[in-house]
């Protein structure tokens, strides 16, 4: 069969739906990736065939230019929000109605991505489409040229919990933002709303079990191995011999650099500060020229650029980062215990307290942060054994959950399964 992955200008959200689509590629199926002009040399270098679609997003660009009420992280619109008190059905509507809108979907993505996505499909004719969950032009070209279509997860699933809630208090109330902001995205190509548009027909979800949202609704999720994918990289000669010493992983990942222009929630000084007189070697994801002014790094701290974290996590007793989806779970592959910072892009904090809660995480909140905080928390992570229990733990239930290549043969019967309706 043919089938069509899609997602945003967001190389983590690539890399999510790599070793699917290689899955795919393997198992015999023409898989192509679509996306817009910025990511596109990101698709070619996975060694599966891309397609541009749209004009360039430039998204790290226009958020740094917009007033913070003008786009979705400055309005007060939080889809991560859990807290029951807050979840009143105005609160919700009113969430979602913020997200698909220009604050944020089409922000993301605008009209030119769902028309090229359209026409390529129209003229492919793909069996399936695979899209990520905020990259609602693949819904839309799926519905638009008939082809079967699930979604991917990007973080623990708060879209579907908060549409689930929307749907639950909603009542006998004729209002429905999402539906009418899709059923204005579907009309243009001559085509119906139905209300799998909102979460695909099924969705594959790489997240944790432990991690997932129970639903009122019925909707159908096919749980899919993690496999930790960093992009094209070469195992530096540095890496190969065994550390002499406990070795700490330290990094921020690929999205705050690309929709915050570097911005992360741990200052480097702050880590200098943390780290310098203990016994370690911390291995820091940084360019040496992002060092302040005057900031020299301890003797114990290597500086690179740019290391592969699948390949460096089993080497480490510990990992600092800002709790980004791809970091945390490569960390959960390998079973290493994590101390998390939480950045405010999306879920951050939300993970980390669930990974916290289940013993393999150290949480220290931002606005907590120093290099004695920090500091004191490493040391609680290295020195306290239940913490690399517990990250054993989850990595043996990670290796349980079935793999891509498992997937495969779900995704065909979910295709044969529309083609008999």
């Amino acid at each position: 069969m043919r089938v069509l992955l899609t997602q945003h200008a967001a190389s983590a959200h690539l890399y999510l739906m790599v070793p699917i689509a290689w899955a795919l590629k393997s198992a015999g199926h023409d898989v192509v990736i679509a996306g817009q002009p910025d990511i596109v040399d990101g698709i070619r270098r996975t060694g599966l065939t891309g397609v541009s679609v749209g004009v360039l997003s430039d998204v790290a660009a226009r958020l740094a230019a917009l007033p913070p009420g003008q786009h979705i992280y400055g309005s007060g619109h939080d889809l991560t929000e859990e807290r029951a008190e807050v979840l009143t059905y105005p609160y919700v509507r009113d969430c979602l109605a913020a997200w698909a809108s220009p604050l944020a979907f089409d922000l993301i993505t605008d009209q030119s991505m769902y028309d090229d996505l359209v026409e390529f499909c129209r003229a492919w004719r793909p069996d399936l489409v695979i899209w990520d969950s905020i990259t609602f032009p693949g819904p839309v070209a799926a519905r638009a040229c008939g082809a079967a279509h699930v979604r991917t997860t990007f973080g623990r699933d708060h879209w579907a919990r908060m549409r689930d809630l929307f749907l639950t208090l909603r009542g006998d109330r004729d209002e429905d933002p999402v539906a009418d902001w899709l059923t204005a995205k579907l009309g243009r190509y001559g085509c119906g709303y139905d209300e799998d548009l909102v979460l695909g027909q099924a969705t594959v979800d790489t997240m944790p079990r432990w991690a997932r949202f129970p639903l009122a609704m019925d909707h159908t999720y096919l749980p899919a191995r993690y496999i930790p994918h960093n992009g094209p990289a070469v195992v530096p000669d540095w890496l190969i011999p065994v550390a002499d010493r406990r070795r700490v992983c330290f990094t921020l990942g690929v999205s705050g650099a690309e929709m915050w222009a570097g911005q992360g929630s741990i200052a480097l000084t702050d880590l200098f500060d943390a780290v310098a007189d203990l016994d370690v070697e911390v291995i820091a994801t940084v360019s040496p020229d992002r060092l302040p002014p005057g900031v020299k790094a301890p003797d114990n701290v290597r500086l690179v650029d740019f290391v592969p974290l699948n390949s460096l996590l089993p080497s480490c007793a510990a990992i600092v980062h800002h709790g980004g989806t791809g970091t945390t779970c490569t960390a959960l592959a390998h079973g290493v215990p994590q101390l998390i910072v939480p950045a405010q892009l999306y879920d951050e904090r939300g993970i980390a307290l669930a990974l916290a809660g289940q013993g393999a995480a150290v949480v220290v909140e931002p606005g907590d942060l120093t290099g004695d905080t920090l500091r004191k928390g490493l040391i609680s992570l290295l020195d306290g054994p239940s913490y690399a229990a517990a990250a054993t733990r989850l990595q043996r239930d990670a290796a349980d959950t079935p793999s891509p290549a498992d997937l495969v043969s779900d995704l065909e019967n979910l295709v044969a399964a529309r083609r008999e309706r």
